[in-house]
């Protein structure tokens, strides 16, 4: 039993049981308080998430879903718990912050804001009812395991004379790509600048009150607003 600080009597108690654990309260002899269950990993499981992680940062994988099919095949571990992204992230930032360094790696997150900055901006200036916001893993400075900043430009203006406007100021010619998303089929502009992949999403401007989800899964999503990434930079 492990004492609870700041608790007279109560006792903290793992139970094992189907292979998970549940903490449990001791309270006086027999009375045991269920607080949460936490799995057992499978230590197989994490040596795929570390193989998926060289994979992603020695660009051998274009995914981390394809990096986690390749590592499980890779180490014989079929029929094993497949980690989830999060978990192959982690171990992908931790190689990226080894090869780099504090330092290296922290420059790395402001060049991948830097082309946040760069492209909100002219978006904001060149149209007077844009409204861009940056989401995603950019949106926290993960830019381990591989990152695309991705913004969405709450407008009116048609695709084409975002792509025109965004040539007209220095970028290459973009790509053009639609999405089936939660809140129907939306333009994207496909572009890089300077090894940085950029995705812009047109979106109307009534779209904004839904900002905070994802367009596909609906669940919540990182953001920041221009201002809060100047300010990030500051």
């Amino acid at each position: 039993m492990i004492p609870i600080v700041g608790f007279k009597g109560l006792s903290l108690i793992p139970v094992m049981k189907n292979g998970r654990r549940m903490d449990c309260i001791h309270m006086g002899m027999n009375t045991y308080q269920h607080i949460s269950w936490t799995s057992v990993t499978d230590p197989r499981t994490d040596a795929i998430a570390r193989e998926a992680a060289r994979l992603i940062e020695s660009s051998r994988a274009e995914s981390i879903a394809e990096a986690i099919r390749v590592a499980a095949n890779g180490l014989g571990y079929q029929g094993v718990e497949l980690p989830g992204h999060g978990r192959v992230r982690k171990h992908a930032q931790g190689l990226a912050m080894q090869a780099l360094g504090e330092e290296g790696y922290t420059e790395s997150v402001r060049e991948v804001w830097r082309a946040a900055e760069r492209i909100m901006t002219l978006l904001a200036e060149a149209m007077t009812d844009a409204e861009p916001l940056l989401v995603g893993r950019a949106a926290q400075g993960h830019i381990d395991g591989g990152v695309t900043v991705h913004v969405r430009l709450y407008t009116r203006t048609p695709i084409g004379e975002v792509a025109q406007t965004l040539v007209e100021f220095g970028y290459d010619e973009p790509a053009f790509k639609t999405a089936e998303t939660r809140l129907g089929r939306l333009d994207r502009l496909l572009l890089d600048d300077d090894g940085i992949a950029i995705v812009v999403t047109r979106c109307l401007p009534e779209m904004a009150r839904r900002s905070g989800l994802d367009l596909f899964s609906g669940r919540p999503v990182p953001t920041a607003t221009l201002d809060q990434v100047r300010a990030r930079l500051a």
